[in-house]
């Protein structure tokens, strides 16, 4: 195996280390991933002898996921989306809500089933999105909290948006991995809080949003290695833990080569949960038992909300006691 160092892919950072998971996913059984003890960065441990040869089989897996689809593998009726009135056909109503967030009580009935209709890729990745084992502020079957939908965004853009703009320009593929260009009104789906400009830190006066486009599509494509669940009412998933009524994303950087099954074994170690000794805001993990698995940094995040706005927030990075880093 090769072994190919990412520099735009900071694990420090939620974003970096969210489109590093994706990326280690995307290409499957053939890879393997670290990252460095100096730099943070991610390395890729595959076949690959280069960055231009992973962008290019990046670019291979984009162009093979159906033209009207959102997600490679489970056709284009997966996410369910909403009908505007554009697409409404004969008796049907137009319905800008995303149907893919219903009341817990219709969960089965009014989301499973249908999506159980469209096969069994669709129902693997709905399982990885939303639960019954949790309700959000209106009392729906709870969204990962790796989700912060906000105004008109849905399940459905989460996944289309990123993939719009690489299949347009597969370069945002490359800049990804070796050096982000920032998008002028790219989202980033609330992954990224620096996508976040006020009206000073544009050109044109105006409050424009700019996000990196590829590394949030590698993130999205994370989100199978990140099971989601809940207490009966809390939402949680893997990295994301409750500590003083906060919720807060922690994963740790590894030294190893890891493949794909490891890894998953690793982000749910229980020593990434925030130690008992931690208090107030302070948030601290016993290393431990983290050490003899070649851990050498531990990182955090929480969402942050937007002013004005009633998304959950942006990802924002938190610092973590742990004595690794």
């Amino acid at each position: 195996m090769n072994t190919v160092e990412l520099p735009a892919l900071d694990g420090r950072d939620p974003l970096g280390f969210l489109a590093a998971l994706g990326l280690l996913r995307v290409l499957r059984e053939d890879a393997r991933l670290s990252f460095s003890d100096t730099t943070g960065c991610a390395q890729i441990h595959s076949a690959f002898t280069n960055t231009d040869g992973i962008a290019g089989a990046l670019t291979d897996i984009v162009a093979d996921i159906e033209e009207d689809a959102a997600l490679p593998g489970v056709g284009p009726k997966f996410p369910l989306r909403p009908v505007p009135a554009s697409r409404a056909r004969g008796a049907e109503k137009a319905d800008e809500s995303d149907p893919m967030r219903v009341p817990r009580p219709a969960y089965g009935e009014h989301l499973y089933d249908r999506v159980e209709a469209l096969g069994d890729g669709a129902v693997e990745w709905l399982s990885y999105l939303v639960t019954d084992l949790a309700v959000d502020r209106a009392g729906r079957a709870a969204l990962t909290p790796y989700m912060a939908p906000a105004g008109k965004q849905t399940v459905w853009t989460f996944f289309r948006k990123s993939l719009e703009v690489v299949r347009q320009e597969p370069s945002r593929l490359t800049e990804a991995l070796i050096g982000w260009r920032r998008v002028d009104g790219f989202t980033g789906e609330y992954l990224d809080h620096r996508v976040l400009r006020s009206a000073a830190d544009h050109p044109s006066g105006k409050s424009i949003p700019a996000g990196v486009p590829g590394a949030t599509w590698l993130a999205t494509q994370a989100l199978p290695l990140l099971r989601v669940t809940g207490d009966g009412r809390n939402v949680s998933a893997a990295l994301w833990h409750r500590h003083n009524r906060r919720a807060v994303m922690i994963w740790p950087l590894w030294k190893p080569a890891l493949d794909i099954h490891a890894v998953q074994a690793l982000l749910d170690h229980p020593s990434l949960r925030p130690a008992p000794t931690s208090q107030g805001h302070a948030i601290a993990v016993e290393r431990e038992r983290l050490v003899p698995l070649g851990v050498f940094g531990i990182y955090g995040a929480e969402r942050q909300a937007v002013e004005g706005g009633k998304s959950a927030g942006v990802l924002v990075p938190v610092r973590v006691a742990s004595g690794l880093d």
